[in-house]
């Protein structure tokens, strides 16, 4: 841990939380304060390009699906044009490919091959598997779906978006699931868990089970069951980490964990690993200077 930093006076709170604002305070209090508060810009990561584009690509199809052109589902040409469309958002934000983030055994070129294949894996699996897309009780398609709401012991807004529900007719079964792109499974239930609990306080459902499905492997990962899951316990979760956000305000002590720096999204702007833009937007910077 590095020295703890001061709150600007500038620094608004944001009124809603997330699953991804959660595991960044626990991850870095620093990166929170950063990326929520402060709203230091964000460095483009071409793991993030090519997984929005995997996202896109993958809505698409199932949206074809559930009116029946699947068939004539053109994936290379849909692939080409998400993936297409997320390089030019990233390089609207920073044109200079050199400091985005990305592994070096994947750049654009391996991305724009592997990503085809990881739409592909998806779509293999989906006619192989007999689940099917849930539908709300507002019949709305279980695709992307806005889950957003509160839950009870949070005082604020919980926003969450889940890539797919679906119905397993064989088990009758709701199943959560979670596209990951990315070379990591997840390393618990709590993003399952979250999805859960606020499709119970919107439309009063039990989901049973969380699977992510790894797009690098054609297949789903761990299954965690979720029936026990409540939107009270929940709550109770997201409102200590609120809490601890509300304490860190309080104290104006933002501390910065550095083991993991390399997948921050904020890290320029970052005393702790001399960002340069630290004097602009991180108050533990030597350099800082109030912007008023």
């Amino acid at each position: 841990m590095t020295e703890a930093t001061t709150s600007p006076p500038e620094a608004v709170q944001h009124s809603h939380t997330s699953f991804s604002a959660k595991e960044t305070l626990e991850r870095c209090a620093r990166s929170y304060f950063l990326k929520y508060l402060a709203k230091a810009p964000k460095r483009p990561a071409l793991w993030s390009v090519g997984g929005s584009a995997v996202h896109e690509a993958t809505e698409h199809y199932d949206l074809m699906s559930i009116v029946g052109n699947d068939d004539v589902f053109p994936v290379g040409q849909v692939w080409e044009t998400y993936f297409e469309a997320q390089l030019a958002k990233a390089r609207d934000r920073e044109p200079n490919e050199n400091i985005w983030g990305r592994s070096k055994t994947e750049p654009i070129e391996v991305w724009r091959q592997q990503g085809l294949t990881f739409v592909q894996s998806y779509i293999d699996w989906r006619e192989r598997s007999p689940w099917e897309i849930w539908t709300t009780p507002d019949k709305q398609p279980a695709i992307e779906l806005d889950v957003s709401g509160a839950l009870p012991g949070c005082p604020v807004e919980i926003k969450g978006y889940v890539d797919r529900v679906f119905w397993d007719p064989v088990f009758k079964k709701l199943v959560v699931l979670d596209l990951k792109s990315g070379k990591r499974p997840p390393k618990s239930a709590a993003q399952f868990e979250t999805y859960a609990a606020l499709l119970a306080a919107k439309y009063g459902v039990t989901v049973d089970l969380g699977v992510p499905f790894l797009n690098r492997r054609g297949t789903v990962g761990k299954t965690y069951v979720l029936s026990e899951v409540t939107p009270e316990s929940i709550g109770a979760v997201y409102g200590e980490a609120w809490e601890q956000v509300q304490e860190h305000v309080r104290t104006g002590s933002w501390p910065a964990t550095t083991g993991d720096c390399f997948i921050c999204d904020v890290q320029a702007s970052c005393a702790a690993v001399n960002g340069p833009l630290a004097p602009t937007y991180d108050p533990a910077s030597p350099g800082y200077k109030i912007p008023f």
